[in-house]
């Protein structure tokens, strides 16, 4: 097997708690890659970025982990891709 990067988009529910929220997925998913990204009307999402084995089911259990974190609006994966 192979291993994937995988891309996530976190929307969080309040602006106010941005700063907590980022450092939770810093320190609860250990992600490759931490980037923010401006959505609209001030709202600004998480992009974050794993190297993950190429298995059934791999980007479910990381997108559940993410959508488990306090004020998490929504988890989204962008992209899988084979590295």
């Amino acid at each position: 097997m192979g291993q994937v990067l995988v891309k996530i988009r976190i929307v969080p529910q309040e602006m106010e708690k941005f700063d907590q929220l980022k450092a939770d997925v810093e320190e609860s998913l250990k992600p490759y890659k931490v980037e923010e990204q401006p959505l609209a009307f001030g709202i600004v999402a998480i992009v974050a970025s794993f190297v993950v084995e190429d298995k059934a089911g791999g980007t479910d259990l990381l997108e559940e982990r993410a959508a488990s974190l306090p004020n998490v609006s929504s988890v989204e994966i962008l992209s899988a891709d084979r590295i």
